[in-house]
């Protein structure tokens, strides 16, 4: 494929929590990179990287972007130029390692974009080939709530050449694929919120594949008796946030969803 999805980024003022909500129960790991204790946390399957960066000041918490490396920059370029002028893309600091530019599609959902085999190591977040380990949890999907939605899929399938996929029949979004990890694109209206708060456009949730549901589900309670502070958030038990978990159950693909501590949707399947 031409770009690989290769992290995924939240902003959260409980990272260091996160962090270890993640590891124990998906089984991710800590990144090899060498940050300053200080920096955002990462953990990872091995090919794709979850970024979980530290609240600032003026920032808005949640699901905030994801990352994918591409065999040539300078035809993503030039594609964004040539068909997309509501897009738009710019250079980011030598400092990182993992995103040599960001841009965003057209209706604004923001992306970090860097080169297979460039000055940016495309690589960062690939350790399971190279350390030799497996991973039987791994994230594949990422979601985004935008406004146009077709013109949204038309840019990604262009520019990053991601791929329609078939999935449920009665899933009413659309999907793309690098063959690992599936980009929804999700229709919004705001008529669509309808008793309950409403959730403004940007990414919505992340879908990670379990080996076994019935295991994981136990895992969920296990971890959430044993440290309160790592318990998943509920979904669901008043008339306002049944609204919600039914809203992210008619957008899930998997077959189980839930929340992390600081409420990031999940939606989790072992198929």
């Amino acid at each position: 494929m031409f770009a690989q999805i290769n992290h995924m980024a939240m902003i959260s003022n409980q990272y260091a929590i996160l962090e270890k909500y993640y590891q124990v129960l998906f089984g991710f790991r800590l990144s090899d990179r060498k940050e300053p204790p200080e920096s955002a946390s990462v953990v990872g399957d091995g090919y794709v990287g979850l970024n979980i960066i530290p609240r600032r000041d003026g920032y808005v918490g949640g699901l905030d972007h994801f990352g994918v490396v591409v065999d040539d920059i300078d035809l993503v370029l030039e594609k964004m130029k040539k068909n997309h002028p509501k897009a738009n893309i710019v250079k980011r600091p030598s400092s990182r390692p993992f995103a040599a530019y960001s841009g965003h599609d057209p209706d604004g959902n923001v992306f970090d974009l860097a080169q297979k085999g460039g000055t940016n190591r495309k690589d960062v977040y690939a350790e399971q080939a190279e350390k030799g380990w497996t991973q039987d949890r791994t994230f594949n999907r990422f979601a985004i709530r935008t406004p146009n939605a077709e013109q949204v899929a038309d840019f990604y399938a262009d520019v990053l050449e991601l791929e329609p996929v078939k999935v449920k029949a009665d899933n009413p979004n659309i999907h793309l694929s690098d063959g690992r990890v599936i980009l929804t694109i999700m229709p919004w209206k705001i008529d669509g919120f309808v008793d309950m708060s409403i959730k403004r456009p940007g990414p919505d949730h992340i879908g990670i594949k379990v080996e076994n549901l019935e295991a994981f589900k136990q895992d969920v309670v296990r971890l959430s008796g044993k440290n309160p502070f790592l318990a998943s958030m509920p979904l669901g038990g008043s008339p306002e946030s049944e609204v919600r978990r039914k809203y992210f159950e008619r957008n899930a693909l998997g077959k189980y969803q839930l929340a992390d501590p600081d409420g990031n949707w999940i939606d989790v399947t072992d198929e």
